[in-house]
């Protein structure tokens, strides 16, 4: 109850009404979860608890959803999605076979300290997320200023509540090139429950799928570890750098869960999941067929959801079997069916659904140009996408500049090292005799080689090591649970290694944080200074490693605490960071909302996209001039990251904000211009909507009618003129300040 205590005051306090939030709640609960702990009993069995069935089943729930929402939507059914789940419940409520899994049939409760340790977790993944994200980003129209991907991402939810396939809102007639399985989720919860596409979106969604996550973190800990405490372990390490969140609102999650992208929350639950069911079927002993058709169909919705999903399934399996081919000199039929069929469904979504990778390409190291104090280090501004094979300070031939660089990667690799901590399976030798450890081990290195080897326009790459941080979490949690089994007073050893933890991390966190400081001067400066953080962690350890033999000495219930010790002081020390940093930014004059002059949106601007979202039709197409921001005359070279009326009016386009089309997103570093600012790919819509507002003429009207299926005119004062012949040759329908939209009529 308590998780569902602070969701409910969290969303209150964020202008919810509570009609919604109990409207939201029972279509989860009914429509998501309750279908899918059915249908994961069926087709597998039960966990013996009803915790972690809520967590996988509520991912086999949305798999279920999601194909009801295609068939549904392909046949112009939506409205009546609800039927869908209910057939389910019916079926399994009917037929004498199924009605057995509507109960477990052999219980094996999790202990109290387990319930209560994940509702814990969940309440502060909940708390941080609705007071300090949800919070700073206001619903339209109550917001000065708009997140470009969330309205991106709501253009999207509104496109596939209304087509299948769908098309691109941005560019009306074009089939929609993008992953798009999380806004298909989003769709039809729109569908389901009659909330606004806003509300879904900016509120509702994501609270649920963080206790989900939780818990099939939690699950996939103990599935691999086998030990209850391992799952609490993982969801405190998971939630505890939220609490950051309750002392001054940020712009996102701490990682790997995020607002911002909802592709990488859904697509990491899928591929947790998945993993679970991947683990059970490979190494657990015979399993019934059906298991294949979970692991296939859930797989699939992960890649669907996030491109960086199945390669790191793919290279799970490829390695455990690599592992089982060399020490047995055959290989089970298992792991061959298993890694045909994730290349297979990697490929199929690869060519379908998982867009958005145009413009990428391979530079080894690409990821450390975004990181901080490269470019004071090294001297190098080549921005994302560009800049040959290898990170171009490496190949500068220059000393200082490829001794900044390595310095500003081991920054990076100590900033990620709870994404990196499962590489310690290869530090144990039972560990790396189990094809288990190959299992995480060969994730953890597709992951990783993804983040270090691709280069993407907008440094997306770094989704490939928030994706691995389940499964780091879970190879953590096993070693952790191999060294506690030597340990004979674990309570007491909890207690201490818990305090110990807590207070490591918070040193390194402040040993991190007080070095850190503007790099200035000379080169040679610059780096000293950007080394500074590095400096004080090796300082810090090494003194560790000198004193803990004597404090072992000093105090003997130490010995044997090392090994755990430093592994729970790796999970403990983002928490500790984030709760410093926000200590010390809570004394400036930070925003508590998102304001940015370059993203505002003007309240007449908002509530005149609103009036048009009441009154178009849902598949009507609207000719703006709202493609750019910030507001003001729409100049070649200007941010087209606009989506007024595709977002918050959620209609198709003649043409909007074209920079993450595929399109455009290849043209990166063309003419030394970013993806964001090239011209559109489509000039003939932006010239015909830019005579149409500004001189229009009865012809071109009748071309944008007849040629693009346009009805309205969206005109934005503030993005350029708009000609008065327009209140002749059309009908105003409504005007707001300095926007008017008008209706063409035949």
């Amino acid at each position: 109850m308590l998780p569902l205590l602070v969701a409910l005051v969290g969303l209150l306090t964020v202008d919810v009404p509570f009609g919604a939030v109990l409207r939201y709640a029972l279509y989860f609960a009914a429509c998501v979860a309750l279908p899918g702990i059915l249908l994961l009993r069926a087709l597998w069995r039960s966990t013996g608890n009803w915790a972690e069935d809520f967590g996988l089943g509520s991912v086999v729930g949305i798999t279920h959803q999601l194909l009801g929402w295609a068939l549904f939507t392909l046949i112009g059914w939506q409205s009546a999605l609800v039927v869908w789940p209910a057939l389910t419940l019916v079926l399994f409520a009917a037929v004498p076979g199924l009605r057995r899994h509507w109960r477990i049939a052999e219980p094996d409760p999790l202990p109290p300290a387990w319930t209560w340790g994940l509702a814990g977790a969940a309440a502060v993944m909940l708390a941080g997320a609705t007071h300090g994200v949800l919070a700073y980003h206001p619903m339209p129209p109550d917001g000065t200023a708009y997140y470009p991907d969330l309205l991106f991402h709501l253009s999207m939810v509104n496109e596939l509540t209304r087509a299948v396939p769908p098309e691109l809102p941005q560019v009306a007639g074009l089939s929609l090139d993008y992953h798009w399985f999380a806004n298909a989720d989003m769709a039809a919860a729109v569908d389901i429950t009659k909330l606004s596409p806003i509300v879904v979106l900016y509120r509702l969604w994501l609270l649920p799928l963080l206790v989900v996550g939780l818990l099939v973190f939690a699950t996939f800990a103990r599935t691999v570890s086998r030990a209850w405490w391992t799952g609490v372990l993982v969801a405190a390490a998971v939630a505890a750098p939220q609490l950051s969140l309750l002392i001054g609102t940020g712009v996102d999650l701490a990682p790997p869960f995020s607002l911002l992208s909802p592709s990488q929350t859904f697509g990491m639950l899928a591929g947790t999941a998945a993993a679970v069911f991947l683990v059970e079927l490979l190494f657990r002993g015979r399993q019934p067929r059906s298991l294949w058709v979970l692991v296939l169909t859930v797989a699939v919705v992960g890649g669907g959801a996030k491109p960086t999903i199945l390669p790191i399934l793919v290279g799970a399996v490829g390695l455990s079997a690599l592992f089982v081919l060399l020490r047995d000199r055959q290989l089970p039929r298992r792991f061959v069916a298993a890694a045909v069929m994730l290349a297979a469904a990697g490929v199929g979504t690869m060519l379908t659904v998982a867009g958005s990778t145009s413009g990428s390409g391979l530079q080894l190291l690409a990821i450390v140009k975004l990181q901080v104090g490269y470019r004071a280090a090294t001297g190098d501004a080549t921005p994302a996408g560009e800049g040959g094979l290898v990170l171009p300070a490496l190949t500068s031939g220059q000393v200082l500049p490829v001794f900044g660089a390595f310095v500003v990667v081991a920054l990076m690799l100590v900033g990620q090292a709870v994404a990196l901590a499962g590489v310690g399976l290869l530090g144990r030798g039972e560990l790396r005799r189990d094809p288990l450890g190959w299992f995480l081990l060969g994730g953890l290195i597709a992951g990783w080689a993804g983040f270090l080897l691709v280069d993407h326009p907008s440094a997306s790459e770094s989704y490939f090591v928030r994706s691995v941080v389940p499964i780091s979490l879970a190879a953590v949690a096993w070693m952790a649970a191999r060294l506690v089994r030597e340990i004979v007073d674990r309570r007491r050893a909890a207690v201490v290694v818990g305090l110990l933890a807590a207070g490591l991390g918070l040193l390194y966190a402040v040993a991190q944080t007080v070095t850190r400081t503007a790099p200035r001067g000379s080169q040679l400066d610059r780096i000293v200074l950007v080394a500074r953080p590095l400096v004080a962690v090796l300082v810090v350890t090494v003194v560790l490693v000198l004193l803990w033999p004597v404090a072992v000495k000093q105090w003997s219930r130490l010995a044997g605490l090392g090994g755990i010790v430093a592994l729970v002081t790796v999970l403990a020390v983002p928490a500790a960071a984030g709760v410093v940093h926000s200590v010390r930014a809570s004394d400036s004059h930070r925003s508590q909302t998102f304001k940015s002059a370059h993203w505002r949106v003007h309240p007449d601007e908002a509530a005149a996209a609103l009036w048009l979202a009441r009154h178009a039709g849902p598949t009507d197409v609207v000719a703006s001039n709202t493609y750019c921001r910030p507001a003001g005359p729409q100049l070649p070279g200007c941010d087209a990251r606009g989506y007024i009326v595709s977002g918050i009016a959620g209609r198709r386009t003649v043409i909007e904000g074209w920079a993450y089309t595929q399109q455009t997103m290849a043209r990166q570093g063309a003419g030394g211009k970013r993806y964001t600012n090239q011209a559109s790919p489509w000039p003939d819509r932006v010239a015909i909507t830019t005579e149409a507002l500004a001189a229009p003429t009865p012809e071109i009207l009748r071309r944008l009618r007849d040629q693009y299926g346009v009805r309205w005119l969206y005109a934005d004062l503030y993005d350029g003129p708009v000609s008065p012949r327009l209140d002749e040759l059309t009908v105003l329908r409504h005007s707001q300040d300095r926007v008017r939209i008008y209706e063409l009529t035949r």
